[in-house]
């Protein structure tokens, strides 16, 4: 059996309105067996410190959705006309370019209660995904989007600060336990601040910059983007 941990987001502020959805996802530690206590720091707090990763679809579409072929591998079919026939070595690809489908994360229906305002601006995104998608420009991620990518990242933790190094572009994350003052500009990662409740730390996440997607199908955030993880081992 392997370690792992959840994470509860708690996502608010999606676009002009205030609206709020909860996501869960389930960090597996590859690798290492379940000990019978789990590991501890110098100060008794739960030690998350290793190589985690992420084994479920939000990287692709946080919302529940049907499997469907790779936007870009055929012209003009499901799900959006826009489509185009990339070069011969991308087409090739064949089935790596598809999508799995999910029951998504968002909990209860498994769709995020957008604006009308802000929905039209996800279908919009949707629909341009190859030209707008931040990953794609190979931009820092942000967060949460960095934490269910599908490529590992490392977590060491002290008792003042939690640092996280991830595959993807090579970002930096580092969670403040501290008193620490928000740096004057938002930014694509936000300004993360961590506080202990009992097993679980709790982080709260602001100073977004609006420039990123929670996921490959266009959901998005602005830069009102109050984000509040929980990370409980079980």
């Amino acid at each position: 059996m392997q370690n792992r941990f959840i994470a509860s987001l708690i996502v608010v502020a999606i676009a002009a309105a205030v609206v709020t959805a909860v996501v869960t996802v389930r960090l597996t530690r590859p690798g290492r067996a379940a000990a019978a206590t789990a590991a501890r720091t110098v100060d008794g707090k739960p030690d998350f410190s290793g190589i985690w990763q992420v084994l479920n679809e939000a990287h692709w579409d946080l919302q529940a959705h049907e499997a469907r072929p790779g936007a870009v591998t055929q012209r003009g079919v499901y799900p959006y006309d826009y489509a185009q026939v990339p070069a011969a070595p991308v087409l090739a690809l064949g089935a790596a370019g598809g999508v799995p489908g999910s029951v998504g994360v968002v909990e209860g229906d498994g769709q995020i209660p957008y604006t009308p305002e802000a929905a039209a601006i996800k279908k919009e995104n949707a629909e341009h995904w190859i030209d707008r998608d931040p990953e794609l420009k190979c931009y820092l991620p942000g967060i949460p989007r960095a934490m269910y990518m599908p490529y590992p990242f490392q977590i060491v933790q002290g008792t003042n600060k939690i640092q996280m190094a991830f595959a993807f572009t090579s970002t930096a994350r580092t969670i403040h336990l501290d008193q620490v003052e928000a740096p004057p500009d938002d930014t694509y990662m936000g300004h993360s601040v961590g506080r202990w409740e009992g097993d679980t730390l709790v982080v709260d996440v602001t100073g977004f910059n609006g420039k990123n997607w929670f996921d490959r199908a266009g959901n998005f955030h602005s830069d009102a983007l109050h984000l509040v993880e929980r990370f409980t081992p079980i």
